[in-house]
């Protein structure tokens, strides 16, 4: 009589564009929390982050951006966004609500590690949030390199990472992250930390589960 084995569920194709336009079309989104970031709010009201200007806004990018309510928010704040997913169908969406708001932004439909070739030292600020957590962590290096490669110098990568548990390590995406993992691999592309902490203003299903870290990019 032969044992039988239960069979582990297959490791999805995160690296694939056709897995994350699957689940949009499906309304499988559960990272998607529907609206702005808080801690994102936050930190663009703080002084030392760049504001725009009647001279200069700068230019911020956002990995992963989904259906883009952080790319809108910084957008309304006059901030010169450009959003990059790797699936069409948030971007459509996001497209579409930025031009019933009125609001001025760009959309790439592209891999994030395309962008060195097509847009070096191109922006002032990247905006990281559940974008490093959903590729596949043996990837995560050459993210960080990616997004150096597109910061100006004395630019910002502001990252909300997630989750920081053990649950997700084997069942991503989302794939739990690490602190000191993050840090080792920003500085080795060429980063300097800036801070590192948890934000007072998360959504209460993330609630100690991140961590909000700043990191400028060396000359």
């Amino acid at each position: 009589m032969h044992e039988m084995h239960e069979e582990a569920p297959a490791t999805p194709n995160v690296s694939s564009p056709t897995y994350w336009s699957e689940r949009y079309r499906r309304g499988d989104t559960p990272w998607d929390l529907g609206t702005e970031t808080p801690a994102f709010i936050a930190l663009v009201e703080r002084i030392d982050f760049p504001k725009p200007t009647e001279q200069w806004r700068p230019a911020v990018v956002v990995p992963g951006c989904g259906y883009g309510h952080d790319a809108l928010m910084l957008a309304r704040r006059g901030y010169e966004v450009t959003a990059v997913d790797f699936a069409p169908e948030p971007l459509e969406y996001l497209e579409q609500t930025a031009r019933l708001a009125g609001l001025e932004l760009r959309t790439l439909c592209c891999s994030v590690f395309d962008l060195p070739s097509t847009h070096p030292n191109a922006f002032d600020v990247a905006l990281e949030y559940t974008c490093y957590c959903a590729i596949d962590p043996a990837q995560r290096q050459d993210y960080a390199t990616a997004l150096a490669a597109i910061i100006k110098p004395n630019g910002i990568v502001a990252g909300l990472f997630f989750p920081f548990d053990d649950e997700t390590e084997r069942s991503g995406p989302p794939f739990s992250v690490r602190e000191d993992e993050i840090r080792a691999q920003f500085e080795h592309a060429g980063f300097v930390l800036l801070s590192s902490e948890l934000p007072i203003e998360s959504h209460p299903s993330r609630a100690g589960r991140e961590r909000l870290m700043l990191f400028r990019k060396l000359l």
